[in-house]
């Protein structure tokens, strides 16, 4: 493999790994402030993300964007971790 290849993948994993790191700062942040949230408040905007979270999944579907399937499967995730 040319040095330029392995730079380039390299590189590419960098930003993977940050982006993922992004992504759970993103996360824990909303998990925080559903937290703070009064037990009744927090159920109805947990409600709200989830149908918003439908509708994107919907959506992608129904354009058949080759990335809806992991849309979706992260989602789940999201709501289905364990804490």
């Amino acid at each position: 493999m040319s040095h330029e290849i392995t730079q380039r993948l390299e590189y590419m994993e960098e930003q993977i790994e940050i982006l993922r790191m992004e992504n759970r700062v993103l996360s824990t942040a909303l998990k925080g402030i559903l937290k703070g949230l009064p037990q009744d408040l927090a159920g109805d905007v947990v409600e709200s993300i989830q149908i918003a979270f439908e509708n994107a999944s919907g959506e992608l579907n129904y354009h058949d964007h080759p990335y809806a399937d992991v849309f979706h499967d992260v989602t789940y995730d999201f709501f289905h971790e364990k804490e």
